[in-house]
């Protein structure tokens, strides 16, 4: 980031990297917890769910993208090594319910995620208001799609 980009940050550089890689580690988990969920389950409406969760996989990949490359534009790298995302991470991994069926649970897990990614969000909209523009408006993007996606998932859990 060049000299005037830099200048209009008021937050320290260094704290803001670290917030950005936890949402960047979140994002990875999240993508991959949702992927991984739509080729494991089966039973009645899994094909509606699929693709659903599938859509959601790709949302999240693409936030890690956007992070990502706020990362690298304050002069940060986001995590290199894929073992480190967890350690990372703020909200964590949910792996899929051992029982393919059991599509309530998924739906359940699914809202535990976001509700963390909404929480977090929050914070950080709050947190470099003032700060750092760029961040906090990426934070807010972020934050209104967690919110949308969690209104969709709450439908869906209301008619199960």
């Amino acid at each position: 980031m060049g000299r005037t980009g830099k200048s209009i940050v008021k937050a320290d550089i260094n704290e803001v990297i670290s917030d950005l890689m936890k949402a960047y580690a979140d994002e990875w988990l999240a993508h991959y917890q949702y992927w991984v969920t739509a080729q494991w389950i089966r039973g009645i409406d899994a094909d509606t769910l699929r693709a659903i969760l599938l859509k959601q996989s790709e949302d999240e990949l693409k936030h890690a993208e956007k992070l990502a490359q706020r990362i690298i534009q304050l002069g940060g790298e986001p995590v290199l090594d894929f073992s480190k995302l967890l350690q990372t991470s703020g909200c964590g991994y949910i792996a899929p319910p051992t029982d393919p069926t059991d599509l309530k649970r998924v739906v359940e897990d699914v809202l535990k995620s976001e509700a963390c990614a909404i929480k977090f969000y929050n914070e950080m909209v709050k947190k470099y208001r003032e700060t750092d523009y760029v961040t906090h408006e990426i934070f807010e993007d972020l934050l209104e799609d967690e919110v949308e996606d969690e209104e969709e998932w709450d439908k869906i859990y209301s008619k199960m």
